[in-house]
């Protein structure tokens, strides 16, 4: 399944979104990172560019085809990397697609879901909010108390539905 950087995917063996087709692997397996407009890093399975946008693409082994918010999040913070570093990791700029795909793979069958991605200012509001959270400086609020969530979170023992 890996390709060469910047290879043509013209045998591809699986059934691509529209917006792959013919596209090239421009990134594969790399770390991104950046520190405007805040820091982000991430390292990304797949960035494809058809000539006129580039498109992130996140590879998930699961049972069952399904994103979560956490494959939103991951695949916008690399937007938002790709939008303020392009220059400096292809070489050129290009726009980013608002929508990205996660890849599920397992079973036998391997199936692209697109995903619409969060803006930056979006990114930026959930960076704050986590370091709020960490440094202690804004208590935890969840709408719904998920065991397995909470029971790991540092702000469990100050959140007022996780007793």
């Amino acid at each position: 399944m890996r390709q060469e950087n910047s290879s043509r995917l013209t045998n591809w063996k699986e059934p691509l979104p529209a917006e792959l087709r013919g596209a090239a692997v421009v990134l594969s397996e790399r770390n991104l990172s950046t520190v405007s407009p805040v820091p982000l890093h991430g390292r990304c399975d797949q960035v494809f560019d058809n000539g006129r946008f580039l498109s992130i693409v996140d590879t998930k082994r699961r049972k069952k085809p399904s994103v979560y918010m956490r494959d939103v999040i991951q695949l916008s913070a690399y937007r938002v990397i790709l939008e303020r570093d392009s220059q400096r990791l292809l070489g050129y700029r290009r726009p980013v697609s608002p929508v990205g795909y996660i890849r599920i793979t397992g079973f036998g069958t391997t199936t692209y879901l697109p995903v619409k991605l969060l803006s930056t200012t979006q990114v930026i509001a959930l960076w704050n909010r986590y370091w709020e959270l960490k440094t202690r400086r804004a208590a935890a609020n969840p709408r719904v108390a998920v065991l397995q969530v909470c029971a790991s979170c540092d702000q469990a023992p100050r959140c007022p539905r996780y007793h």
